[in-house]
């Protein structure tokens, strides 16, 4: 049985860059891919502690994911 929730997201940070993910609950940040517009993988390190405008994260299958406490998780870890 597979309990691995997987979700997609993305994040429009306050300087333009817009970056798109998959992943799954639970997953390390750093171990995420994270991509541009058109496709070119973005570093982590790139968006380490920059400060965001919009984030969305809906799970694989469409569902919208209560993202508030993710966001509060995610500024944690920024």
């Amino acid at each position: 049985m597979n309990n691995i929730f997987y979700v997609k997201g993305k994040i429009l940070y306050k300087d333009g860059l817009k970056v798109y993910f998959t992943g799954y609950i639970g997953q390390k940040m750093d171990t995420i891919e994270y991509h541009d517009l058109n496709g070119a993988k973005v570093p982590f390190e790139r968006i380490l502690g920059k400060r965001y405008e919009y984030f969305k994260i809906i799970s694989t299958q469409g569902t919208r994911y209560e993202y508030d406490s993710f966001i509060g998780i995610w500024e944690k870890l920024h």
